[in-house]
């Protein structure tokens, strides 16, 4: 082919052309390297030394590359002044730049910038710089991908001389990179397309006590996953006991893996909004190691008001928030094990509020052990600066035990039990208050309930089931410990061993709290015991306690907070009382069934001085035989412990009193006493007033320890009582005194007695 005159010049000047662009690359690449560092020393009047170790420029790929920059201070720069950062990068590298659009605009288009293995020494601010500043970057710039690879950061204070955060092997992606006139007054000065960031490890001074750190961090535009983040002390429990301290708790923070899904984050009017459709935690691990109430700040006596920051500064969304087999402990409340967390819809408004749809705690298992040396509460007033609202609180399935205070015995189990409160409200108000928070219809449910309540009981129950204003327990029972025989062994005085389960017990409109003064109430409109069986047994051979025996109305007056019950019932139930004599005979006894009783006005005279009289109403069976009426009525509030007693019983025969007399006075009865009828007023001291009886044939046998009659005794007895009343005979009975260290039963049944005297001999 021929080759023609045209095609010839073509040729020559492209030829030419790229001759001219290799030699003007190689002379450009010559005078960077020959003069630019030249030129950096003669021009420099910076705090920095800055030196390259190589440079080059391509005409053709429109690149540039820097290697192995180093950025250090001069000798005798003030590092607390003049110095921010320093350091080192492996090479730098800009790709596809439009140097026409550089030179003669001020205008960087680039397709690449890469920054790789940079290491890189910030130092803290001794004081924040408050003076706006005028951005002295070029007008636009348009990079389609910045690239940092292998990054090494790290924080100092502001002398150099301690590590405040660090950061290994930090990778980074940001694409589509735009910044103008008018991102440059904003928050985040450009704008961008997406962005990736990887971490490999991050370790980070929280304050004087606490360090934080992580395993690999991965970020994206619409997600964040952290691994084995750690929250754990840098100083000694011995350190933080003996040393002043800005923070008074030494904690531990474990969270293997953390993702937060689907975010969504930037500024609306210089507000920061974060958006995240869900966060997990696979298990969360927070243990409180050490406290104590003072601090420095607290010591130092500088009256310097403190600005208190709402809880979360920035408003936040997060639509799902959930945390797996996780536990916290508190050295002065609860250990929680095994919690499954699930938090619903957080709203936080800044300045408003921060609202949560439903926060729920679910197979959760609290463990209490009670400290001996508490942390005093200090006098300094607490302010939350914020309202936290949350619609619904559920705790499910949950198991708590509270163990003795050398945290190996049990002493309280609750199993399965199940929490919901509404409308719960935080605020400046009730956070100064007893319960620091308000609710509405609250209802709680549990599974079976034990209570070790010492050396003599254990307590059980099938569960208890409350809302607002009720609770009914369930198949509630109180078993000894001991048998008879070993309840009256580890005696030193007489005292009473109970046997007592109960079907149901109700407590009905319940008001509790905390009054004016901050004393703690509780308030029953009526307590209901339905179905209960209880025996009470008494070994009269041990010796009783010489202190006085106070009466029931002594003891209500002296509880030391306000009480009150308006009407105690107890429904369809049965009480036995046995004495032993210990005279090898089986245990006197006396039973009532089918008891019913109603007591009204039952309350504490703590800062009392009135009240209405306390009545009480019993009907029952006695013996199985008799039926059997009392009304009883005293005032609390009256310190000489003025009383009436009045009852009726009707068709007893008293041979259904041989269980009693038999064992307890080797006595047996025949008859029948067709009407009973007292009415005894009386007081701490004394007792008299009027017994009636109509009872006809009434024997009396008499017995030996051999348990044979004896017949001559028994003629002579029954020669001086009175076989028949001939209708109803009355007696005013002798004033009978009270033996201070025995019961009020003991008091009634010995004016009973002197009745019984009067009338049958």
């Amino acid at each position: 082919m021929k080759i023609t005159k045209p095609l010839k010049i073509i040729g020559i000047v492209g030829l030419s052309l790229i001759l001219l662009a290799g030699i003007l690359n190689i002379a450009i690449n010559l005078l960077i390297k020959n003069q630019l560092p030249k030129i950096i020393q003669e021009k420099n009047d910076t705090a920095y030394e800055l030196t390259f170790k190589d440079m080059n420029f391509s005409v053709f790929r429109n690149s540039l590359s820097v290697s192995d920059v180093k950025l250090i201070p001069k000798k005798n720069s003030d590092i607390k002044k003049d110095i921010d950062f320093y350091g080192n990068v492996d090479e730098i590298s800009v790709s596809g730049v439009n140097f026409y659009e550089l030179i003669k605009n001020k205008n960087l288009k680039a397709f690449t910038i890469s920054v790789i293995g940079p290491h890189l020494t910030i130092l803290k601010q001794a004081e924040k710089d408050t003076l706006k500043t005028v951005s002295k970057l070029t007008s636009i710039i348009d990079i389609d991908k910045i690239s940092v690879q292998k990054a090494y950061l790290k924080m100092m204070n502001t002398a150099g001389d301690s590590l405040l955060h660090e950061i290994y092997n930090f990778n980074a992606e940001i694409d589509g990179i735009h910044m103008g006139n008018y991102t440059v007054k904003k928050d985040i000065p450009f704008t961008y397309t997406n962005y990736k960031f990887k971490i490999d490890s991050v370790y980070s001074v929280i304050n004087d006590l606490q360090i934080a750190k992580s395993g690999t961090i991965d970020i994206d535009k619409e997600n964040i996953f952290v691994n084995n983040f750690k929250l754990q002390p840098y100083v000694s429990s011995k350190e933080f006991r003996n040393n002043d301290t800005e923070s008074n708790t030494r904690l531990y923070v474990d969270v293997p893996k953390l993702s937060l899904k689907n975010t969504d984050w930037g500024y609306n009017n210089f507000n920061l909004f974060v958006k995240i459709e869900k966060i997990d935690i696979d298990s969360i691990q927070v243990k409180i190691l050490d406290q104590k109430s003072k601090t420095v700040f607290q010591q130092a006596k500088k009256e310097v008001e403190k600005i208190v920051q709402p809880l979360i500064p920035f408003r936040l969304d997060v639509a799902e928030l959930n945390i797996k087999k996780s536990a916290f402990n508190s050295l002065q409340t609860l250990d929680v094990k095994n919690v499954n967390i699930k938090i619903k819809n957080i709203s936080n408004r800044v300045q408003e509020h921060l609202l949560i749809d439903e926060f729920q705690l679910n197979n959760p298992v609290f463990v209490q052990i009670p400290k001996k040396n508490k942390i005093k509460k200090t006098n300094n007033s607490s302010k939350l600066n914020d309202v936290v609202l949350i619609n619904k609180i559920l705790v499910n399935n949950a198991n708590y035990t509270l163990k003795d205070q050398s945290g190996k015995r049990d002493k309280l189990t609750v199993t399965n039990f199940k929490l919901s409160l509404q409308n719960i409200r935080v605020d400046d108000k009730t956070i100064l208050e007893n319960i620091p928070f308000s609710y509405q219809n609250p209802s709680l449910s549990t599974g079976k309930i034990h209570f070790d309540a010492g050396r003599d009981y254990n307590i059980y129950s099938n569960g208890i089931s409350t809302n607002a204003k009720n609770a009914v327990i369930n198949d509630f029972k109180m078993l000894p410990k001991m048998s008879h025989n070993q309840h009256v062994k580890q005696l030193k005085y007489a005292q009473d061993h109970y046997n007592i389960s109960t079907k149901t017990i109700q407590l009905n409109n319940i008001n509790w709290g905390f009054d004016k003064q901050n004393e703690f109430f509780i308030k029953f409109k009526e307590v209901v015991l339905n179905n209960m069986d209880a025996s009470i047994y008494r070994d009269i051979s041990v010796p009783l306690n010489p202190k006085e025996n106070h009466l029931y109305g002594y003891r209500l007056r002296n509880i030391k907070f306000p009480f009150e019950v308006q009407s105690l019932k107890i429904k369809n139930s049965k009480l036995s009382y046995e004495e032993n004599p210990n005279n090898d005979m089986q245990p006197g006894k006396l039973l009532f069934t089918n008891f019913n009783l109603t007591a009204n006005n039952l309350y504490s005279g703590y800062k009392k001085s009135s009240g209405p009289s306390t009545q009480i109403f019993v009907q029952t069976k006695f013996m199985n035989q008799g039926d059997l009426i009392a009304s009883w009525q005293f005032d609390i509030l009256d310190s000489k412990e003025r009383f009436n007693i009045n009852g009726d019983l009707k068709n007893f025969p008293a041979t259904a009193m041989d269980p009693f007399l038999k064992p307890y006075m080797n006595v047996k009865a025949t008859g029948k006493i067709d009407h009973m009828a007292f009415n005894f007023s009386g007081n701490n001291d004394i007792a008299n007033g009027q017994y009636a009886m109509n009872f006809q044939n009434l024997k009396m046998t008499i017995f030996n320890k051999e348990n044979k009659e004896k017949k001559l005794l028994s003629a002579a007895a029954n020669a001086v009582v009175r076989t028949d009343t001939d209708g109803l005979k009355k007696v005013e009975i002798k004033p009978v005194e009270r033996t201070k260290n025995k019961s009020f039963f003991n008091f009634l049944w010995l004016c009973i007695m002197q009745g019984l005297k009067q009338t049958v001999i």
